[in-house]
């Protein structure tokens, strides 16, 4: 019986971790399609496929925006620091933040560009969406 209690507290403990992981990206994901919506903002995709099997390969994602909307990604960065892999620096023209989120399909790189003053902040945010394709054997 109890090393059952222990197995069940160890099978929570690793989906409260995953879970984590998860919840970084529906955060930062979630604001980005939500700004990307305002007027101001300028949203651009790519999707990189594999020619043969038309399989998504990649995705990446621009949004560019100013003002508020700058503030809320950067709150959203914030939040999701211990999410993953984060780095930040600092420089004379501004800030960047980057979070990489690895899971066994995909890997996502979200990096958070900030220039401009704070009572007019200017942001770029890229999503890259890596998806670890299985090779096939013939």
């Amino acid at each position: 019986m109890n090393n059952r209690l222990k197995d069940i507290g160890l099978a929570l403990l690793l989906c409260m971790m995953l879970s984590v992981a998860a919840t970084a990206q529906n955060k930062i994901d979630k604001q980005v399609e939500k700004v990307s919506a305002v007027g101001s903002a300028t949203f651009t995709s790519v999707v990189e496929r594999d020619p043969d099997t038309r399989q998504v390969l990649k995705v990446v994602k621009v949004l560019k925006i100013s003002g508020g909307s700058a503030s809320s990604l950067k709150r959203a960065f914030e939040d999701e620091r211990e999410s993953g892999s984060f780095s930040e620096q600092r420089d004379s023209s501004g800030q960047t933040m980057t979070l990489t989120c690895e899971k066994s399909a995909q890997v996502r790189i979200y990096q958070l560009r900030l220039t401009g003053s704070l009572a007019n902040p200017h942001a770029e945010c890229t999503v890259i969406i890596k998806n670890k394709v299985k090779s096939e054997k013939k």
